[in-house]
């Protein structure tokens, strides 16, 4: 399993995390955590009570909390003081000094959840109240109460969609899961898993889980190592995904299930089918209009197939425009020119090959007309007109010619008086018969 990166240099990514922060900040995901800042109201002492939510659990022996202070202008945290709780889990910070600009917050001192409290969004610090619990790697009791999948933008011209994606999850028992990450045999399925269409790439994920866990990759999409205390946590994924043709299908599996599952696509900008979803409906987020389908209560290791289609194409001129930025046309350049050298080669070796076949009608017919030539070759050697090399050369090819035409000659010549003598002999054969009889 490998760590994955989170961040993308692409323009769509950036406009991505532009529609992430907006849905953050009109807290369209996760509700508004009060930003630590000093008290209205200066006080002294800060009391309160840890307690273990388990059924049967307790504290741990030895158990601590720690005090903090948080310096917003020098954008520090300082650790002020640890103390342990009372054998009934109760604990006191006192002889506090606020100063402008500090900010205090209380953290239960567990091993691997460390849950806190912000002081500066609480009006009676004497019952401050921290939850800890004990642990299990165990999934049964966890689900998807709800989980939404968007389409925000999309790049026609890339054939790129951005796509948001909000999970609550629900640990529905009262045990804190966490996985054994010392479990020489932990897979992706020991760990708190999510699907994720093929081929995606520039993943960002933003949670309300406690922090101390990694974003892992498996070949399915993603999985999370974070404590998963019980109640509902908020999960924001956001990724790039290229589409071939004006559609991309998804194969949505949910190993924890679902209560409720809703998809969006831009108003105009394609569409999304699903089987067992209702019709489609019409939502504004923010300015924007969204086509919108849901459907609701998906058993555990459901798979929900989903489609969608129409999404926005590049242009004729941007088609065109890409394929000169691009190296496309150089390639092509490439093998026209290489397909027209090859069939201007293979029309030469045709050629030189039938030449060869076929007889030179500029070559000298007789004996006589070879001779004639050489004495002409050696004329216009004699007097500068042709060069040495091509001299020599050609008076090779005319000697070499001349002897072709006496053998052709002797042979000819030596036919023609063989044929005399057989006729004669045959003329003889049969005179002795007739003289015979």
């Amino acid at each position: 399993m490998n760590f994955m990166n989170i961040y993308s240099d692409k323009n769509i990514g950036t406009r991505l995390v532009a529609v992430l922060a907006f849905m953050l900040i009109a807290t369209v995901v996760f509700a508004a955590s009060p930003t630590p800042t000093a008290s209205a109201q200066a006080q002294d002492s800060i009391s309160g009570i840890v307690v273990n939510g388990s059924e049967g659990g307790r504290l741990p022996d030895n158990f601590t909390v720690l005090l903090l202070t948080i310096d917003e202008s020098a954008g520090q945290i300082i650790e002020q003081e640890e103390i342990p709780v009372n054998d009934d889990g109760t604990f006191t910070f006192s002889n506090l000094v606020s100063e402008p600009g500090i900010a205090f917050r209380v953290v239960a001192n567990g091993e691997k959840y460390t849950p806190s409290v912000d002081m500066a969004g609480v009006e009676d610090w004497s019952r401050v109240r921290l939850t800890v619990y004990d642990e299990t790697q165990s999934l049964d009791m966890i689900t998807f109460s709800s989980y939404v999948m968007m389409i925000p933008t999309i790049d026609a011209r890339s054939r790129q969609a951005g796509i948001l994606a909000v999970v609550n999850v629900n640990n529905q028992g009262d045990r804190l899961w966490i996985p054994d990450l010392q479990d020489p045999d932990l897979t992706g399925f020991d760990l708190l898993r999510f699907n994720l269409p093929e081929g995606f790439s520039d993943l960002s994920v933003e949670t309300e889980l406690p922090a101390g866990g990694n974003i892992l990759e498996i070949p399915t999409g993603f999985a999370m190592t974070n404590p998963v205390p019980p109640g509902e946590s908020a999960i924001l994924m956001s990724y790039i995904l290229e589409y071939e043709g004006d559609s991309f299908d998804f194969d949505l599996k949910l190993p924890y299930g679902a209560d409720q599952i809703r998809l969006l696509v831009p108003d105009g900008g394609g569409r999304v089918e699903a089987s067992g979803f209702g019709e489609i409906e019409s939502v504004v987020v923010g300015d924007d209009v969204f086509n919108s389908i849901e459907g609701e209560n998906f058993a555990i290791d459901h798979e929900v197939n989903i489609t969608f289609t129409d999404l926005p194409q590049p242009t004729a001129l941007q088609t065109l425009s890409d394929f000169f930025d691009g190296r496309t046309y150089i390639i092509v350049i490439i093998w026209v020119v290489g397909l027209a050298l090859l069939a201007i080669l293979g029309y030469a070796i045709y050629s030189t090959r039938k030449s060869d076949s076929e007889p030179d009608d500029d070559e000298p017919a007789t004996r006589e007309d070879v001779l004639a030539e050489i004495a002409s070759l050696d004329d216009d050697f004699e007097s500068g007109n042709v060069d040495q090399d091509k001299y020599e050369r050609r008076r090779e090819e005319l000697k070499d010619l001349a002897m072709e035409l006496d053998s052709s000659a002797d042979t000819q010549d030596d036919e023609s008086k063989d044929e005399p003598a057989d006729s004669d002999a045959s003329d003889s054969d049969e005179q002795d018969e007739k003289t015979e009889s």
